[in-house]
């Protein structure tokens, strides 16, 4: 193994060290619920976690990006409990991250640069916020993409290589079934990114596109023509309006304030969206010796669409306002600025000077790498009693089926219940909420408030309700497979194919 990314991979151990302890930490976001869901799913790919919206169950796995819990069901497979399972995640996407990272700043920088790049890169503050605040899976994968991402587009718009495109897609893939928003916010670079090596094969990104596009049907197609479905457009307003969101130079450029709360109306927020000291300051020095010119602007962009003087730009591209948070814009800066700072290297050639340099990152940014409460626990107690019931009630509003009129207020019985009965059936109500999917030897259909399944069988008749796919997830489940299959085939014929 190259030496320098043996010492990056060594000083990353801070950034997860603590948890390797039994347990898990708090953070705002519910993936260890979701992991539990995932690990029940009895068809693939997973649709419907049955113990969400109260117990009523909801089509979450239709929405959101499935690609962190199929690597965690990995882990739970060979062993490993749930909350072990999502803190293997998290260390897992530090660690590709520092590779990736490394990876694409040795194109540039050279060895010494790669490792100033990824060390900057995994001990950014927003890192920290998104794996021990936040606890943002989906958005800490995507972020350990982004190297990968814009390392195969440069080489394959160098080399013109079809291993380079190819790969391209499968990084391009992971992220858009792991993380939607995060591509969404990253694809305006890439395209600029490509535009530095004009003239570009515009056929063949096009190709790589659709192919993206096919392979990601499963997933996509579901949310195009079934979001309408669920309550997923409520998280563009009230609390999830971009415009109460906005950050502040003071918290980007200047604070240094840590803590494990949310982001609030106005400037009182409770949690950090620090840039951080060094990640601003080197790539500002930088550009001021005219280095890193395109790396340190779109990393200085990404802060500006953090800012309400942006506002312009997110009103000119409504489906930005699907992104919430602008300071989720801290990502790609994150990202910029660190494969920006590599370039130190050019400027500053010392070696006293980059071990400083990298020192007193350690000693600004690692103490962000801790939790605020660490709950010794097990599965056992993670998923029982009142904590139990706190997961199974949360985030009621993103993925609620619109058969409902009302959400629930208190939680599903354990039971279907007999409504009515007649000489030939009965009319039973089943407590789950009703979605598009569901099936039955007879007829279902949403009642009430509720929206719960409710049936007429006929009486010494037993039915067994499953969870199915529509039309559309079909067309997007073998659109998928035979992409895959074709992809597979292609990647088969590359590797006998002579570099």
């Amino acid at each position: 193994m190259n030496k320098f990314l043996l010492i990056c991979l060594i000083l990353l151990i801070p950034s997860f060290s603590l948890m390797f302890r039994s347990g898990i930490f708090t953070m705002h976001d519910f993936h260890v619920f979701r992991q539990f869901e995932f690990s029940k799913c009895q068809a693939f790919p997973c649709r419907w976690a049955p113990d969400a919206g109260m117990g009523y169950g909801e089509p979450v796995f239709n929405f959101y990006g499935q690609f962190p819990y199929w690597i965690g069901q990995a882990f739970h497979i060979f062993g490993l409990q749930i909350i072990d399972s999502v803190k293997a995640n998290f260390i897992l996407t530090l660690l590709v991250s520092a590779v990736g990272m490394y990876l694409l700043g040795k194109k540039y920088w050279g060895n010494p640069g790669s490792l100033v790049a990824a060390m900057f890169y995994v001990y950014a503050p927003y890192r920290a916020v998104d794996v021990w605040v936040r606890g943002s899976l989906n958005e800490a994968y995507a972020l350990a993409l982004f190297p990968f991402i814009f390392l195969f587009l440069d080489n394959f718009l160098d080399r013109r290589r079809l291993r380079d495109l190819w790969g391209l897609i499968i990084a391009a893939t992971i992220l858009v079934i792991t993380h939607n928003l995060s591509a969404l916010m990253i694809a305006p670079f890439l395209g600029f990114w490509a535009l530095r090596k004009f003239p570009i094969p515009v056929f063949q990104l096009l190709g790589a596109g659709a192919a993206v596009f096919l392979l990601s049907a499963f997933y996509l197609l579901p949310v195009i023509f079934e979001s309408h479905l669920v309550t997923l457009n409520r998280t563009t307003t009230d609390y999830y309006s971009y415009q109460l969101h906005w950050t502040t130079l003071k918290q980007l450029f200047v604070s240094r304030f840590w803590g494990y709360g949310g982001s609030v109306w106005g400037p009182n927020d409770t949690m950090s969206f620090s840039v951080g000291y060094l990640q601003w300051l080197v790539p500002l020095f930088l550009l001021l010796r005219k280095k890193s010119l395109v790396f340190t602007l779109f990393g200085f962009f990404a802060v500006f669409l953090t800012h309400g003087k942006s506002e312009f730009i997110w009103k000119l591209f409504p489906p930005l306002a699907y992104v919430q948070f602008p300071w989720r814009f801290l990502g790609p800066a994150s990202f910029f600025l660190a494969l920006s700072s590599g370039a130190i290297v050019k400027v500053v050639s010392h070696k006293l000077i980059l071990s400083c340099s990298l020192a007193l990152l350690l000693l600004l940014n690692a103490g962000f790498f801790k939790p605020d409460i660490w709950r010794s626990i097990t599965d056992r107690e993670q998923f029982s009693g009142p904590l139990w019931d706190e997961q199974r009630s949360s985030a009621l509003n993103d993925f609620w089926p619109r058969s409902a009129s009302e959400l629930p207020t208190s939680f599903a019985p354990t039971g279907p219940q007999v409504l009515l009965t007649t000489d030939s059936y009965r009319k039973i109500q089943y407590p789950i909420v009703y979605f598009p999917g569901w099936k039955a030897e007879v007829e279902l259909f949403p009642s009430g408030p509720m929206g719960l399944i409710i049936a007429r069988v006929p009486l010494a008749t037993q039915i067994n309700l499953k969870f199915t796919d529509t039309p559309v997830r079909t067309i997007g489940n073998i659109t998928s497979l035979v992409a895959l299959a074709c992809l597979t085939l292609s990647g088969f014929y590359l590797l006998r194919r002579p570099a």
